[in-house]
């Protein structure tokens, strides 16, 4: 108390020296807080504070020393008053939320523990071990010449990691023949993005990330095969893309999009870091008659850019749900103890919508997916030893189609064999990997049957919004094809 007291007096003599009119300092409430008045009156009157801006960063060291524990804490709190999505994060916590983004260093191989050994259950695409020419199936004997019969998976897969550049030989036996390989270690990510043929002219992407080059790789891969197909119309599925890199959306926007010159998406940094950042299409694209993007409230981010851009310039139709509404981009810096800042450092802009943070995208379509409960009593008895062909009429016809329609592969049961229903009986054999047939046979009908009765009583999600986007390409894939795909492997707009 004497020291407090002591402070108080020679303050007081020292105020004495400075003459002040009644009144003239208060604290007058026009600060959002009792703080924010108080601090005002030390930066404005204070002579330490005109030269030193760094008051309350020394304050906050002074505190973390005496209470380390509290650093991720105090950053948080800190970087949660900028905006919601800036973090610090222990390099563990940083793995397990931004897994599509990390990779490892590696051959690219997916191990699996079998009664002969350790087994190759995976060749990742682009990876040193497809390079390589290994195999899924691969039974691996040794690695950088040490016997690998008798270990783990996990002991396996620390062999074959290591340093980024470095070599590793890998001795496998394939059919009775014993093989050995070089790879050399290099950055491996997994890929997102893969595609498949939905029907005659229609062609359906899905990407599930964009997590790094390789799935810019693997979608330009596919884009540019489409002309070779016939494709006419594709279904680019974004359903539960968290996003990822951004340039990666930016180049699949670009490629998708026919014409010259349109602006295409941008990116708003700092002014001091470039300002806005504009891109616009080369013209590119392939001509086709549709693109149809799936979205819900998961598609999020650089997906909602490549969606958005789509969707503003008119490319394509969005179907699906309201999407989730990130429209700012992080830096992920390394920091040198392994954490890592992820910091919010640009904004995403679209032509017509402009930013979309916290708002998301509006499908063109809002298309919910519907829940289905099986109750096989319900349903119409279904003849299965009879055929059902193309133009019948019967309510034997309305049975199978009643059972189409509980399995999705049909929008509603009708009484007339035709083209639709033509479609979904060709799509349950794909999905059953029975042999094609151009009519509804007695073994079909059978299977089909079976299919519901394995179905009874269980409730499950029906995709009403690829049902809707299947139907839409296919009625565009009906019409004529706008342009012809040449012998060098390029094409011409009709």
């Amino acid at each position: 108390m004497k020291k407090i007291a002591k402070k108080l007096v020679a303050l007081a003599l020292a105020a004495a020296t400075l003459t002040v009119p009644a009144g003239a300092i208060t604290l007058d409430g026009k600060n959002e807080t009792w703080f924010d008045g108080v601090w005002e009156m030390i930066d404005h009157f204070g002579l330490k504070a005109e030269n030193n801006p760094y008051v309350l960063q020394n304050y906050i060291n002074k505190y973390l020393q005496e209470h380390p524990e509290e650093l991720y804490t105090v950053i948080n709190d800190i970087l949660s008053l900028l905006d919601t999505h800036s973090m610090y994060l222990s390099s563990e916590e940083y793995s397990q939320g931004f897994s599509t983004l990390e990779g490892f260093v590696g051959v690219g191989v997916g191990l699996e523990q079998s009664s002969e050994g350790v087994t190759i259950g995976e060749v990742m695409r682009y990876s040193a071990a497809e390079d390589a020419g290994l195999q899924v199936g691969d039974l691996i004997l040794a690695v950088d010449g040490k016997d690998a019969t008798k270990m783990t998976s996990t002991e396996v897969a620390e062999l074959l990691r290591g340093q980024e550049n470095t070599s590793v030989s890998v001795t496998v036996r394939r059919q009775d023949q014993d093989l050995t390989v070089t790879c050399v270690r290099r950055q491996i990510n997994q890929v997102y993005v893969s595609g498949q043929t939905m029907a005659d002219g229609v062609e359906y992407i899905k990407i599930s990330a964009m997590g790094s080059e390789r799935d810019w790789t693997a979608f330009s891969e596919i884009w540019e095969g489409l002309d070779e197909k016939g494709t006419r119309a594709v279904i680019l599925d974004l359903r539960g893309n968290g996003g990822g890199v951004i340039d990666v959306a930016l180049q699949m926007a670009n490629a998708m999009t026919p014409e010259e010159g349109v602006y295409l998406a941008g990116v708003h940094w700092r002014e001091d870091m470039g300002g806005l950042q504009q891109t616009i299409s080369t013209g590119i694209g392939l001509p086709l008659n549709k693109i149809v993007v799936l979205v819900d409230g998961d598609t999020a981010s650089a997906a909602e850019l490549l969606a958005g851009s789509l969707q503003d310039t008119g490319t394509a139709t969005l179907i699906g749900e309201q999407t989730y509404g990130k429209g700012q981009g992080q830096y992920h810096i390394d920091l040198a103890n392994g954490d890592k800042l992820v910091i919010t450092t640009l904004q995403l802009e679209l032509p017509k919508q402009g930013c979309y943070e916290g708002v998301g995208l509006t499908p063109d379509l809002v298309v919910p997916n519907r829940e289905v409960s099986v109750s096989v009593a319900d349903l119409t008895p279904l003849d299965t030893s009879v055929a059902l062909r193309f133009g019948t009429q019967s309510d034997n016809v309305y049975a199978m189609t009643e059972r189409l329609a509980a399995l999705g592969l049909l929008q509603e049961p009708t009484r007339i064999f035709d083209g639709k229903v033509m479609d979904a009986v060709q799509s349950f054999q794909a999905n059953y990997e029975m042999a094609p047939q151009l009519y509804a046979s007695s073994e079909i009908l059978q299977a089909l049957d079976a299919a519901m009765q394995a179905l009874d009583g269980q409730t499950y999600q029906v995709d009403e919004q690829m049902l809707t986007a299947l139907e839409l390409c296919k009625q565009a894939a009906a019409e004529p094809q706008q342009y012809t795909a040449l012998p060098d492997g390029s094409w011409k707009k009709n």
